[in-house]
């Protein structure tokens, strides 16, 4: 986004939506020794979808992600009305986009609007079940329509942590380094798929480019890109996911220096981070993390 958003706005998606990513990335953070995956229910309700890896095309604008929150939240009744608004929302000017997203992001602030990951999948066998059949009950229409929000929020949630992985790991989010790789930028290219492997089997761009490579036209460029594909997204362990994603939700917002110590305590204690384990007892120690999350930006 060209603009920040306001800083109440960047308040409230901090403490809305890092204990999600955080609890995704913590999960799989010390077993993996570095790789980074979904968990399996996520996956599993990306393939019964149809979505498949063409969300990663959401990477080309950052907008694009914040406009597939919206449609989940604000779903309309048929494909074709959705087409409709999405192609007039991919066609607007950069700024009028901005305006759309911040007037979006005024709803967030409502204390009423609550966006949970548990609220939109079951995980338990018997709410599968209970979910199957309210399923099958929808008419053809219906059935479309809950597939189509559902295709929305996986294009944001993939999004979005994505792009916060990247922000953390390579100080630069997708949204940025996909549309410099797409201008020829090699090194962007590699570390956006880096980050996310799902970029050469869903953009059509990525996919082209690495086929060519193969073929041996640049010997050099796919050295460096199986360089990338071949390590773990991080190297070295995140100590405080949640709280990383505290960051990395500011950071991503530009944000992240301007708030007080004192304001992202706040946000911790919004978000139910405990302060003993994530060691910020104190204004001092919270610097101190902050302080981390930039030099693991450089190294991680």
């Amino acid at each position: 986004m060209s603009n920040r958003v306001d800083k109440s706005i960047a308040h409230r998606l901090a403490v809305m939506l890092s204990p999600e990513f955080g609890d995704a990335l913590s999960g799989f953070r010390a077993k993996r020794d570095g790789w980074v995956k979904l968990p399996p229910e996520i996956e599993q309700i990306r393939k019964n979808t149809g979505l498949g890896d063409s969300y990663v095309l959401a990477y080309e604008d950052e907008n694009r992600i914040l406009y597939c929150l919206f449609k989940t939240i604000f779903p309309v009744n048929t494909v074709d009305e959705i087409k409709q608004q999405n192609d007039e929302f991919m066609a607007a000017t950069p700024e009028e986009r901005d305006n759309a997203v911040n007037e979006m992001f005024v709803c967030f602030q409502s204390e009423e609007f609550d966006l949970t990951l548990d609220s939109l999948y079951p995980k338990t066998e018997a709410d599968c079940e209970a979910a199957r059949k309210k399923f099958e009950a929808l008419s053809s229409e219906e059935k479309t329509a809950v597939l189509q929000t559902a295709q929305y929020f996986l294009i944001y949630f993939y999004g979005f942590f994505y792009n916060y992985l990247s922000l953390m790991v390579h100080g630069q989010k997708l949204t940025t380094l996909v549309p410099l790789a797409l201008q020829g930028d090699k090194k962007a290219f590699c570390k956006a798929v880096h980050i996310d492997r799902n970029l050469l089997t869903g953009h059509p761009y990525f996919k082209d480019t690495y086929t060519r490579l193969q073929s041996g036209d640049d010997p050099g460029f796919l050295r460096s890109l199986l360089y990338r594909i071949g390590n773990p997204h991080t190297q070295g362990k995140i100590r405080f996911p949640v709280l990383y994603m505290v960051f990395a939700s500011l950071d991503s917002s530009n944000w992240l220096d301007d708030f007080t110590a004192s304001e992202i305590l706040d946000i911790c204690d919004e978000a139910q981070l405990d302060r003993f384990q994530n060691r910020i007892e104190d204004e001092s120690s919270l610097i101190k993390r902050r302080i981390e999350y930039r030099r693991f930006q450089k190294y991680g």
